[in-house]
């Protein structure tokens, strides 16, 4: 029996310290496996506990370390693995998993952060926020095939509804990738969406359980706060009904909206806009043009050219037909008084106070170009351009 247990000894010395052998533990502790060598330089400060070495070149590059079978390359099935990215010394890590892989913070699925799962779609899925210092997405014209021009721009955005709102905390986590526990222990009824129990007796946990159930509640507790922080933006539903192009829908019938997609909208909305302005410009200088001197002198110029300096004086644009203004704190009069491109008075509005809003119905004076003017004691303190459509 004592023999057998030499010979075992020595059978175990020679797997574990021969030059030629596959694993072997160094006299400090530390491992060493795959293709072996008797260099010692492939860690000088000797930091490494596990050392995995590959079987391409000096630097023993290209290691990998499987999780379960790796399958066959031929055969499309390099599974799940993570190493040296290939097979020259790259210094790169490579994390592969065949179907996806997913980011967790506890053992069960309602808490993976992040996943890409092209099982099921093919987007990076992150249940987070993120920071970065810029994006940068891919749009060379290279790329690209069908390109047409957006028509009616302008058109298209004053169908959409922007609104505020908050998340159900809920929902969203009802909505994340997966509610079964992904590994073979299922959570029970008492174990709360964090993974921890909410029955649990603090006394019999270790100091350690008790801290991370501290943490974990915080972490939920931010969650709970950031989920019921007011936004701004669309409803996805909204937005598919107007440009379905920028709405994904996922396996669970979550949407999501490109919200880059507005951008080129936006942009042509200012340039029709513009071109707009500068057309209806034309045609007022062009009107003016036609006018009598007196008639002209009603209208204001980009200077203040005849307006009086009345301080505290000021009009105001709103939207519509309506304006406001501002007054002295003290005058014995004043009144806004509203002339269509001709020069002809329209409606004259008797003021009071020092500051208020003038309601004025489109119906009232028409649409257009118009020239709001402010009298205070006579004088003309104030115009305002103004183009009601």
């Amino acid at each position: 029996m004592k023999a057998v247990k030499v010979f075992s000894c020595l059978v175990l010395t020679c797997l574990f310290t021969s030059v030629n052998a596959q694993l072997r533990v160094l006299s400090d502790g530390r491992v060493q496996a795959g293709t072996l060598t008797d260099v010692d330089g492939f860690d000088y400060e000797q930091v490494a506990t596990m050392h995995i070495l590959g079987k391409y070149g000096d630097a023993r590059a290209g290691s990998k370390i499987s999780f379960g079978d790796i399958g066959r390359f031929e055969r499309q099935s390099l599974n799940v693995f993570l190493g040296e990215y290939g097979t020259t010394d790259s210094d790169q890590l490579w994390l592969h998993g065949k179907l996806g892989f997913f980011l967790t913070t506890t053992g069960y699925a309602n808490k993976v952060i992040a996943y890409y799962n092209p099982s099921a779609n093919s987007n990076f899925v992150f249940n987070t926020n993120l920071v970065v210092n810029g994006v940068n997405i891919t749009s060379d014209a290279r790329l690209k095939d069908n390109i047409q021009s957006i028509e009616n721009p302008l058109e298209i955005l004053t169908q959409i509804d922007g609104v505020s709102y908050s998340y159900r905390l809920s929902e969203i986590q009802e909505a994340r990738e997966s509610d079964d526990a992904v590994f073979s222990e299922k959570p029970n009824s008492a174990t709360s969406t964090s993974g921890i129990s909410s029955s649990v007796d603090n006394s019999a946990m270790t100091a350690k359980e008790a801290e991370y159930r501290r943490i974990q509640q915080e972490i939920d507790q931010r969650e709970a706060t950031e989920a019921n922080r007011r936004r701004i933006g669309f409803l996805a539903q909204d937005i598919q009904k107007v440009l379905p192009e920028l709405v994904q829908t996922n396996e669970k019938g979550i949407m999501s909206i490109d919200y880059t997609g507005f951008i080129p909208l936006i942009v042509e909305s200012l340039k029709q806009m513009q071109q707009t302005i500068q057309d209806q410009q034309k045609e007022i200088e062009t009107l003016q043009s036609l006018l009598p001197a007196e008639t002209k002198s009603m209208f204001r110029s980009t200077s203040n050219e005849n307006v009086s300096v009345v301080e505290g004086a000021k009009l105001y644009n709103r939207t519509g037909a309506s304006v406001s203004y501002t007054l002295p704190t003290t005058y014995t009069n004043a009144n806004l008084q509203v002339f269509d491109v001709s020069g002809r008075l329209l409606k004259k509005v008797t003021l009071t106070g020092n500051n208020s809003i003038v309601e004025i119905n489109p119906s009232e004076i028409g649409l257009g170009t118009f020239v709001y003017t402010l009298f205070v004691d006579g004088k003309k303190a104030d115009t305002l351009k103004k183009f009601v459509n």
